[in-house]
C-alpha cells in the first residue's frame, strides 16, 4: 500500500524548484565544451574563434588555450601569421587590384597626376624667361651708363641682386618639380610592374624570350 505525502504547499515548491534548478544544471553541464578554443581564418581572411570548427576549415585551425594564447603544436599555426613587410605588400597589392582594371589605367591615372606638375613647371619656367629678360634690361642699362660716365641709380644694385636671387629660387623651384615628377613616374612605373605580375602570376622580367 503506498502512503501519499501530503506537504505543505511552500515546501512542495521547494522541493520542485530544487529539482528543476538541479535538472537545468545538470544539461548544461553535459554541453559545456571541453574548453578548447579553435581558430580558423575564411576565404575572406577574417580569423574566426569557437569551439567547433566548421567542417569546410578542418585541417586549417590552430588551438587557442583556455588563457586565449596561441598553442605552438599545430603545423599550420605560422601560415596565418604574416610578417609586417608581407602584410604591407599584401595590402598594397589589393588595393592596386581593386583601384584599376587594366595597365591602361595606370597610364590615365599616371598622366592625369603628372597634368598639374607640368602645368606648375611650365609657369616656373615662363616666369624664370621673364626675369631673366629684366636681368638682362638691367644689365643693357649698366652698360649704358658706363659708357655715358653716369653714375648707376640708386637702387640699381638692389634690383640686380634681387633679380639673380629670383632666378637662382626659380632654378631650385624647377629642380624640385621635376624631381617630383620623376619619383612619380617611377612610382606609377612600379605600380604598373607589379599589377602585370599580380594578373599574368608571371614575375617581371622572366616572361621575356631571349634575344637572338
Amino acid at each position: 500500500m503506498i502512503r501519499r505525502l501530503h506537504l505543505p504547499a511552500n515546501v512542495m515548491a521547494y522541493l520542485l524548484l530544487t529539482l528543476n534548478a538541479s535538472t537545468v544544471w545538470a544539461a548544461t553541464e553535459s554541453k559545456q565544451p571541453s574548453g578548447k578554443i579553435m581558430k580558423w581564418v575564411d576565404e575572406q581572411g577574417t580569423t574566426h574563434y569557437g569551439d567547433t570548427l566548421p567542417p569546410q576549415y578542418s585541417g586549417k585551425e590552430s588551438n587557442i588555450s583556455p588563457r586565449g594564447m596561441p598553442q605552438t603544436d599545430t603545423a599550420n599555426s605560422t601560415a596565418s601569421e604574416t610578417p609586417g613587410k608581407e602584410s604591407e605588400q599584401t595590402r598594397r597589392d589589393r588595393t592596386l587590384q581593386a583601384v584599376y582594371s587594366s595597365e591602361h589605367e595606370i597610364d590615365l591615372a599616371r598622366d592625369r597626376n603628372l597634368q598639374m606638375d607640368q602645368a606648375m613647371l611650365e609657369g616656373l619656367e615662363q616666369r624664370k624667361l621673364s626675369v631673366t629678360a629684366r636681368l638682362q634690361e638691367l644689365k643693357n642699362l649698366e652698360a649704358g651708363y658706363i659708357k655715358r660716365g653716369q653714375p648707376l641709380p640708386k637702387d640699381f644694385k638692389k634690383d640686380f641682386k634681387a633679380a639673380l636671387l629670383d632666378i637662382d629660387k626659380i632654378d631650385e623651384q624647377i629642380a624640385e618639380r621635376k624631381h617630383h615628377m620623376e619619383t612619380m613616374r617611377l612610382r606609377f612605373d612600379n605600380d604598373k610592374k607589379r599589377f602585370i605580375e599580380l594578373k599574368t602570376g608571371v614575375p617581371a622580367g622572366e616572361g621575356a624570350s631571349p634575344a637572338h
